[in-house]
């Protein structure tokens, strides 16, 4: 681990946090009270010595781990109630949650970066019976570097129209001042190619990598991974996943239904753009439904461009899952026929009604 010039904070993945505690002492049912003769005030008083740490600059997937000490300077019993993060994602376990007057405790936190760059901070809270303070906020904060940083780190396609060819932009980049090379850029989806130009973004010089999707890909999803290779030691391997899917000229919005949870006896109705985006138009034909609870009914909105699916779920389907498809035929020379899958819940009517 590195420790060097402050910055912000890390975002944390998982903390473990452990309150510890010297000599264990009695409870005290009172938190805090005034003496009559001289009003002073009484009760615990959590001190922390430093409540931000500072871990300066660490490289990506180094661990940080530092224990935060606090005092009890009142004259009662401290006691810890709950110890958060605000990212939601720790894990706090309390060796001992009461903390006698003047005696000391330690909150430690363990914070893997390997998932995370940047300036970050996240902060912890420790709940105690405190009455001037029962909330006290810890922070960690520091700058996470990495020796090759890739942008997006997952190249999302979105939903492309076959026959139309696009080209997406992945930047792999490095700090010129080390030794790092790429050495070798592949892929698997015979539809996407990839080619590397020099490029330079915010001082860091490194790769523009150019994705490009045939126009000839089919239609479904496209689901690829770019494998990177370098000198890195500490990156040998960079994979970068590319999400997407090919659609046709005859496509239905949403392109999935999902009922939710229905209720038995009373039904519910879904609607379905079915739209079709060639230049000839389109005739629809037979509607199937492949679940009997399911009934479609079809209105045409524009003539040979637009259509309606009304999806009907009758009150009297019994309770389970649904699960099943519509499939809708076409006219198209390509596409004959549109495959919607349905998804859902029937539940019995007194269990829908908690």
């Amino acid at each position: 681990m590195r420790f060097g010039t402050p910055a912000a904070l890390v975002p944390t993945v998982f903390f473990s946090l452990v309150c510890l505690s010297v000599v264990p002492g009695a409870h005290a049912e009172s938190e805090s009270s005034t003496t009559p003769d001289t009003g002073a005030l009484i009760g615990p008083r959590m001190q922390v010595d430093t409540p931000v740490f500072d871990f300066g600059r660490v490289e990506q997937g180094d661990t940080v781990t530092h224990a935060f000490r606090f005092t009890n300077q009142g004259n009662r019993d401290l006691r810890v109630r709950s110890v958060k993060t605000s990212c939601g994602c720790t894990a706090a376990v309390i060796a001992a949650d009461t903390i006698p007057p003047g005696m000391e405790g330690s909150i430690q936190a363990t914070f893997d970066t390997k998932r995370f760059i940047g300036q970050k901070a996240k902060d912890i809270r420790v709940h105690t019976n405190d009455p001037l303070s029962p909330v006290t906020t810890l922070t960690l904060r520091g700058e996470i570097t990495t020796e090759v940083q890739v942008q997006p780190a997952q190249l999302y396609l979105g939903r492309l129209q076959r026959g139309s060819p696009v080209t997406r932009t992945v930047n792999v980049l490095y700090d010129q001042n080390k030794t790092f090379e790429i050495t070798h850029i592949t892929n698997s989806h015979p539809a996407i190619s990839v080619r590397a130009e020099d490029t330079r973004v915010e001082g860091k010089k490194g790769k523009a990598l150019q994705v490009s999707v045939s126009e000839t890909a089919r239609r479904g999803p496209l689901n690829d991974t770019i494998t990177v290779t370098t000198t890195s030691t500490k990156k040998p391997t960079l994979s970068i996943p590319v999400v997407g899917s090919i659609e046709g000229d005859v496509i239905a919005l949403p392109s999935q239904v999902s009922f939710g949870v229905v209720r038995q006896g009373v039904g519910e109705m879904r609607t379905v753009r079915i739209k079709n985006r060639s230049a000839q138009p389109l005739g629809i034909g037979q509607v199937r439904s492949s679940l009997a609870s399911v009934v479609p009914e079809l209105t045409e909105v524009t003539p040979g461009k637009e259509f309606e699916l009304r999806l009907h779920i009758s009150g009297d389907t019994e309770p389970g899952r649904i699960r099943g498809s519509i499939e809708v035929m076409t006219d198209h020379p390509e596409e004959k026929q549109l495959t919607i899958p349905l998804f859902g819940v029937v539940a019995a009517a007194q269990q829908a009604s908690r």
